[in-house]
Order: structure tokens, then C-alpha cells, then sequence
């Protein structure tokens, strides 16, 4: 019966499955990013589930996922990336076990945010710490990853959401805080195209306003569970590199919603069963479905993606603006 309701309970909440609720403990953070120190991983992860730029529909209302899903075994241990003192212990989806948040707030004025804690495990000196503000150190033992009741390309999907606040409540990449991993698999571009009304369209003769999109994907200790790239950029006829986005930070920087529909384009899908991702190659904050400024005539773009790590593949496309 404890089963049953636990599976019900994640079923009816699928719109949360990675959401990043905010807490009372991202307001206390503190700290900007910079080049920071490497922190040890929170226990030896099995892969990467889900990164930051993810896009996540459960509910046909997308948004970002905002922090790392590191994979785990059944019951994992989970031990703390960074010290500090403990500043929030919720539930922040009330009634639903699946979703309790353990967050530490590090010396540097990091807000560490540890969502799917099982909370029968939850360590008495975590729990003495948010009482009394005593300081944890770096890999004090935290709690139990949550036994996670769904399945998801043919595995079950334990896993720990890890989440890193900085000032004004911006989510920062995990990645970039964490000691680099052994990834040495490049992202893959499948394709590059025109784009009319926001839908990527066949062919590479295109008239009147239009825009470019990439289908682009990558994997991190994985072969099924798709992500997004850390990093995309191209050169237009062979002028300077422009980046579109390089997710340090969110576009919005705190919101998980703004501009998911702008930077990912129609067909893109990211839920159990679905990962396929069309960027939006036009994007920017101030034109966020901005078009193609070409002329007349034929033209060639060179994309380049690029992991965390730096692994990066580059694929070009020629098409012609007619009038």
C-alpha cells in the first residue's frame, strides 16, 4: 500500500518532476560566480540524467531544468559537495515524499540545494546543524537518495537533483562547480536548416523573413539519455564567432520558464519517453526570435557545439535567400 501511494503521488506530480521550486534558502546566497574551486562529487554518480539547459514538459507548460540530475543506485548515500551550514530542510512539494530539499549554505555564499532526499534518512547532524547554524564540513554524510518509483528508457531513475544558487537567486551550472568528468564523447549535430514562424521547414531556398535552427544533442556517461549541449556558437560566411548561449547561467538568469519557447524551437520534446531539441540559432535576449539579417543571395554557416568539458563538433549549411 506505501508503494501504491508513493507511485501515485509521483504520477499526479509529473509537471514537478525536475521543476526547481524555489525555497526560502536561495535568498540567502550570497556569492557570484567567478572561476571557483572544484568540489568532489556528492557520491560516485552512474551517469548524467538531465543537465541544466534540459527541457522539461510534463504538463504542456516547458521549463528549464535548471540543475544536474546525477544518476545514482538504489538507496545511495549522499554526502555533501560542499560544508557550510544547513539553511533549509522541506518538503517543497507538501505531502509528496519524492521531493524534500536539504540545502547548505557554503563559506563562500553558495546555496547548495539537494532535492530528492529521502527523509527517514536525513542525518541527525544535518538536522542539528539547521537548529543550532554549526558548520558541516565538505563531505559530511547527508541522507539517501530517494527510491524513485519511475522508469525511463528502460532504467529506473534514482537520482539525486543538485542545484547551486548564487547572488540574486541565480542558478548557477552545477558542472562548473564539480570536478570535471571523464567525458571524451563530443556533442552530435543531426542537422542544420531554415526555419519560418518559429517550425523548422525542408529545403535550403527560403524567401522573405526567416530564421536557422540546429538539432544538436549530447551524452555524459550515457548512450540514452540525451542532452543538450553546454555550449552553441557559429560563424556566418565566414565572419567572427558569435555565441548564442553558453549556460553558465539561465538566459533569464533566476526565471525557469522565460524563454524556454524562444531558445528551443516547435517539435522540441523532453519528458520520459520524448528527447529531441531544436535550437533556436537567432536567439538573443534582446530578440529572442529574432531573424536572419542576410542578404539576397547564397550564404554558409558554420554551428559548433561544445560540451562542459570542452569536446566540440562543428558542422556547416549553405542556403539560398531568394527574392
Amino acid at each position: 500500500m506505501k508503494m501504491f501511494l508513493i507511485l501515485l503521488l509521483a504520477s499526479t506530480s509529473l509537471w514537478a518532476h525536475e521543476k526547481s521550486v524555489r525555497t526560502n534558502a536561495d535568498f540567502l546566497a550570497t556569492a557570484n560566480f567567478r572561476e571557483q574551486r572544484h568540489h568532489a562529487w556528492p557520491f560516485p554518480l552512474l551517469s548524467i540524467g538531465h543537465n541544466m539547459q534540459s527541457y522539461q514538459d510534463y504538463s504542456g507548460s516547458p521549463y528549464w531544468h535548471d540543475g544536474l540530475d546525477v544518476r545514482a543506485k538504489i538507496d545511495q548515500p549522499i554526502y555533501a559537495a560542499a560544508g557550510g551550514i544547513v539553511v533549509n530542510i522541506e518538503n517543497y512539494i507538501p505531502g509528496n515524499p519524492m521531493y524534500w530539499e536539504v540545502a547548505i549554505l557554503d563559506e563562500e555564499g553558495f546555496v547548495w540545494k539537494y532535492h530528492h532526499v529521502a527523509k527517514e534518512s536525513i542525518t541527525k547532524e544535518i538536522q542539528d546543524s539547521l537548529k543550532s547554524q554549526q558548520k558541516i564540513a565538505d563531505g559530511a554524510l547527508i541522507g539517501n537518495v530517494v527510491r524513485w518509483p519511475i522508469s525511463t528508457y528502460g532504467e529506473v531513475y534514482h537520482h539525486l537533483h543538485l542545484l547551486v544558487v548564487g547572488k540574486d537567486k541565480k542558478y548557477i551550472n552545477p558542472f562548473l562547480m564539480m570536478e570535471p568528468l571523464n567525458d571524451t564523447q563530443a556533442p552530435v549535430i543531426s542537422k542544420i536548416g531554415i526555419a519560418k514562424n518559429h517550425r523548422p521547414i525542408d529545403g535550403n531556398k527560403v524567401k522573405g523573413a526567416h530564421a536557422l535552427f540546429l538539432e544538436a544533442t549530447d551524452l555524459t556517461l550515457h548512450e540514452k539519455f540525451l542532452l543538450p549541449p553546454y555550449k552553441i556558437s557559429y560563424s556566418l560566411d565566414g565572419a567572427e564567432e558569435k555565441v548564442v548561449w553558453e549556460f553558465i547561467n539561465l538566459p533569464s538568469g533566476t526565471n525557469d520558464e522565460q524563454y524556454i519557447k524562444d531558445f528551443y524551437m516547435s517539435g522540441t520534446c523532453g519528458n520520459y519517453n520524448c528527447r529531441k531539441f531544436y535550437f533556436n540559432l537567432n536567439f538573443t535576449q534582446e530578440a529572442p526570435r529574432g531573424t536572419m539579417n542576410v542578404t539576397r543571395g547564397e550564404h554558409q554557416i558554420l554551428v559548433s557545439v561544445e560540451d562542459i568539458v570542452g569536446n566540440k563538433t562543428s558542422k556547416s549549411f549553405q542556403w539560398s535567400v531568394e527574392d
